[in-house]
């Protein structure tokens, strides 16, 4: 028994001579610090940071919590001057198209009925502009929901164009813009500039520099590509007319083919039309019409497209082409015809097919609807564009066909949007 009393205290002693001393730490209030502690301590010296910037004659810190006021889209209350809701209102009336709303600072209204109003207002201004202000005026403030406003002309776009052979390069020289309908918006001046593209498999893009508006703005600058001559013949020059102030958007844009591009020199005057946000196929189709009154037939001909679209997303790499043909009479439709769906290969699909459409000459109010589609992998078909019976290609090439029985007009025909 006396051994294990003997063997219990020496582990007593033992485990307290293994606990850690307990530490003191002595720390001085901040009104009895030194001029010591204001001096800069070496770098990795242990203290208070807090501490380390207090000042050094004891006196209180003060904190300083900002005021915070609320703000609302429509200000309310007494506290916001009358002239500052006054300008808000004539801002949001600009906006809107409205400058003949009256305002009371004092009125205060609610967010529902404030929208209600300045939608009537908008409407009723409408309206009467519609009614008695000018085909000008009328332009600046009418609304289309749309997104284009048909009746805008932007104006035109004057270039040369030149292919150098020896050293495989096309030139085109942005020569000037002309007729711009583009006004000055408050007191800063319109800015214009003219972007182009090439619509080959990789597209080639360029623009121009900035300059101010006015009605004739001459531009004369030169850009040089290198490319194959094949190549650029089957794809297309799109212009863009943009405007930099206020902000930047697309006035108008206009398609030039590059078929009969070469080494002479050539000036071609195009016209803006006003520009769309949904997307636009500029792709072309070559049609051949011959009239056989002895078989009491039209014979068409679809020879070819080009200027193609190409598939954006990699699902959709088999994306394919075909041609529907409708004949109609008084919005009544007649005859069904397409051609076989095929692929393209660089832009282009050369299908060669022949379809009879019944017909003499003695048939009124006939109308040939021909629109190009392309259909996925997945056999989904997608409206691309149709040509126009009201262009100038096509009337003249029916025409010529209708006065010269079988004799086989060609033409080029370029799509337009429904």
């Amino acid at each position: 028994n006396m051994t294990e009393y003997i063997k219990n205290c020496c582990r007593t002693f033992m485990s307290k001579k293994n606990e850690p001393e307990i530490q003191m730490i002595k720390v001085r209030p901040p009104g009895k610090l030194t001029a010591e502690s204001n001096v800069k301590k070496n770098v990795g010296v242990s203290e208070d940071y807090l501490l380390s910037k207090l000042p050094p004659d004891g006196r209180e810190v003060p904190f300083i919590i900002p005021t915070f006021k609320p703000s609302y889209i429509q200000p309310r209350g007494s506290q916001y001057s009358g002239a500052t809701r006054t300008t808000f209102a004539e801002r949001k009336a600009e906006l809107a198209g409205t400058g003949q709303m009256m305002y009371d600072p004092d009125l205060t209204l609610n967010s529902s009925h404030m929208i209600s109003y300045v939608l009537f207002i908008t409407c009723v201004c409408c309206l009467k502009s519609a009614i008695s202000l000018p085909h000008s005026i009328t332009q600046q403030h009418s609304i289309t929901l749309s997104g284009d406003e048909r009746d805008f002309e932007p104006g035109k776009v004057c270039v040369h164009l030149k292919y150098e052979e020896a050293v495989e390069q096309v030139w085109i020289t942005l020569v000037k813009c002309m007729d711009l309908s583009v006004y000055s918006d408050g007191v800063e001046v319109q800015k214009i500039g003219v972007k182009g593209v090439l619509t080959m498999t990789k597209p080639v893009r360029f623009k121009s520099t900035v300059k101010e508006a006015s009605a004739d703005t001459v531009f004369m600058e030169t850009f040089v590509f290198t490319l194959n001559l094949e190549q650029i013949r089957r794809s297309a020059l799109v212009l863009r007319l943009q405007a930099h102030t206020p902000r930047k958007r697309t006035l108008g844009e206009c398609v030039l083919s590059l078929r009969t591009l070469g080494p002479e020199a050539t000036k071609h005057c195009l016209e803006f039309k006003p520009y769309s946000k949904t997307h636009v196929c500029h792709a072309e189709l070559q049609l051949a019409l011959c009239f056989q009154p002895v078989n009491s037939r039209m014979q068409l001909q679809i020879l070819s497209a080009q200027n193609l679209p190409s598939s954006s997303s990699p699902l959709t790499q088999s994306e394919c082409f075909f041609v529907k043909v409708e004949l109609l009479s008084e919005a009544r439709v007649l005859l069904k015809r397409k051609t076989k769906v095929m692929k393209s290969s660089g832009g282009q699909i050369q299908w060669a097919e022949v379809l009879h459409l019944p017909i003499t000459n003695l048939d009124q109010n006939l109308q040939l609807a021909v629109k190009l589609y392309s259909r996925s992998s997945v056999r989904r078909k997608h409206l691309l564009g149709q040509v126009s019976s009201d262009s100038p290609e096509a009337v003249e090439q029916w025409r010529d066909s209708m006065a010269n029985p079988e004799k086989v007009v060609t033409s080029w025909h370029r799509l337009s949007r429904l």
